[in-house]
């Protein structure tokens, strides 16, 4: 009885690894970025290509953000 017991505990353990590695192995689909995440992603680039650092940024990514600059 014993070793029916070990033998579908095992089938059972191995079937799930099997499952869990398979889904391991799928891209992650991609995430469509909403309007202001794209907004945020332009303007951090924009703040990068000038080199702003500190207050400099802070100040920049405010107005890219609200729409001034």
């Amino acid at each position: 009885m014993r070793k029916i017991v070990f033998a579908v505990l095992f089938a059972f353990m191995t079937s799930t690894c099997a499952f869990a590695a398979s889904d391991a192995q799928k891209p992650a689909p991609e995430k469509k970025l909403t309007r202001q995440q794209m907004k945020m992603k332009k303007c951090n680039g924009d703040a990068r290509e000038k080199k702003l650092k500190g207050e400099e940024r802070k100040k920049f990514m405010k107005s890219c953000l609200s729409g001034k600059s």
